[in-house]
């Protein structure tokens, strides 16, 4: 087993929502013991556009609590994870 963090970054294809954007919306990483941090990219996708955004951190237990919090309920196709190394999840 790897000990090395695995970073990723999630992209949206599309948002019905609206509430994140699309495109590069956050960063994250997994840890060794499989806990995930990420942070949103607001300061970056909001600047200039609506109003100064802030971007806030999230900290779960795992990355399949990610993917049920951030992930599982958009359209499939609407989110791709994508990690450091190239791999890439379609969700």
């Amino acid at each position: 087993m790897d000990n090395n963090p695995r970073l990723f970054t999630l992209i949206r294809n599309i948002d019905p929502s609206g509430i994140s954007g699309t495109g590069r919306v956050l960063d994250g990483v997994i840890f060794h013991t499989g806990q995930v941090v990420t942070c949103w990219r607001t300061d970056v996708n909001l600047k200039g556009k609506y109003f100064e955004g802030y971007s806030t951190l999230g900290i779960y237990p795992s990355f399949d609590a990610f993917m049920h919090v951030h992930v599982k309920p958009h359209p499939a196709g609407a989110s791709e994870v994508v990690f450091l190394n190239g791999e890439t999840n379609d969700i």
